[in-house]
C-alpha cells in the first residue's frame, strides 16, 4: 500500500478535479444502478431512487452527463459512460477504508458516500498534504503552508478533526495538529482518487460481489418502497437488507485520544 505521503505528493489538483465529480451526493447510487442495466430511462433511474423527486434526479443525471460519468441517449435514456465504469475502483478502495476504520455495519456504497463526503470539503486535500510533508503544525502554520484563507483554514481543522482525519495535542490556540491514525491508511484511496479521470481507460472486470448503495436517510420503510418500485433492484440480494444506523463521525479509539476525560 502506498503511504499517504507518496498517495498525495504532487496530486492535489487531481484528487481535487476528481472529488469534485464522484463526490456529490447520489453519484456512487447512480452510477451502480446503471452498472446494473445496460440502459435505463430518467424515470426508471428515479424509481430506483424512490427517497428523490425527480426533478432531483434529472438534475443529478444532468450534473453526471456533463461530467462525462453518464451519456445521454435518445428519449431520455441514459447509459454509464468508460469514466463511469473506471470510477469503481476508486468505489472499492473508499468502502476498504471504511470498512477498517469504521464500524457500524452499511453497505459498501454507502460508506463509500460517507468518505467522499469527508474528503470534498475544500481545501481537505491541500491540509492533509501539509500536515504529512511538514509534521505536527500550528494553525498559523497550517494557513501558511496551504495558502488557506485563515477563516477556511480554521473551518477545515475543525471538519477533519470531527471527521477523524487529524489529531491535536491541546484545545488551545497553540495547539499542533497531526495525521491521525486512520488518515494515514488513506494511501490507497489517494492513489485511487488522483489515477481517475474523464476518458480513464475502461477497469478490470469487477469482483463478485458488488458494490451496494445504501442511503444514509433512508429507513426500513423507505427500502420497502423501494423495492416495490424498483423490481430491477430487488433482484440484487442484500440492496436494501441494511438500513443504516447513524454513524459516529470520529472513531472511538480517536475520540478517546483527541478528547480527554475532564473532571468537574
Amino acid at each position: 500500500m502506498p503511504t499517504l505521503r507518496a498517495a498525495l505528493d504532487g496530486r492535489t489538483e487531481p484528487v481535487d478535479r476528481t472529488l469534485a465529480a464522484l463526490a456529490p451526493r447520489w453519484t456512487t447510487w447512480t452510477l451502480q444502478t446503471l452498472r446494473q442495466q445496460e440502459l435505463m430511462r430518467a424515470a426508471e433511474i428515479g424509481a430506483a431512487m424512490p427517497w428523490n423527486s425527480q426533478p432531483a434526479t434529472n438534475q443529478i443525471l444532468n450534473r453526471m452527463h456533463n461530467q462525462g460519468l453518464v451519456q445521454r441517449l435518445g428519449h431520455g435514456t441514459y447509459r454509464i459512460t468508460t469514466a463511469g465504469r473506471a470510477a469503481e475502483p476508486v468505489h472499492r478502495a473508499l468502502a476498504d477504508w471504511h470498512r477498517q476504520n469504521f464500524t457500524p455495519a452499511t453497505a459498501d456504497a454507502e460508506r463509500a458516500e460517507d468518505v467522499l463526503a469527508r474528503l470534498r470539503p475544500a481545501g481537505t486535500t491541500a491540509t492533509l498534504t501539509a500536515l504529512v510533508r511538514h509534521g505536527r503544525l500550528t494553525y498559523p502554520e497550517v494557513v501558511e503552508s496551504t495558502g488557506l484563507h485563515p477563516s477556511s483554514a480554521y473551518q477545515r481543522l475543525a471538519r477533519l478533526e470531527r471527521d477523524g482525519l487529524i489529531l491535536r495535542d491541546s484545545p488551545g490556540r497553540g495547539a499542533r495538529y497531526w495525521v491521525s491514525p486512520a488518515a494515514e491508511q488513506l494511501g490507497d484511496v489517494y492513489t485511487a482518487l488522483a489515477s481517475w479521470a474523464p476518458g480513464a481507460a475502461t477497469p478490470e472486470p469487477a469482483p463478485a460481489r458488488p458494490i451496494l448503495v445504501q442511503p444514509q436517510a433512508v429507513n426500513s420503510q423507505w427500502a420497502a418502497v423501494a423495492v416495490q418500485r424498483a423490481p430491477s433492484t430487488a433482484a440484487v440480494p442484500g440492496l436494501f437488507s441494511h438500513p443504516p444506523a447513524a454513524q459516529p463521525l470520529v472513531p472511538a479509539a480517536v475520540t478517546a485520544i483527541s478528547h480527554p476525560r475532564r473532571a468537574r
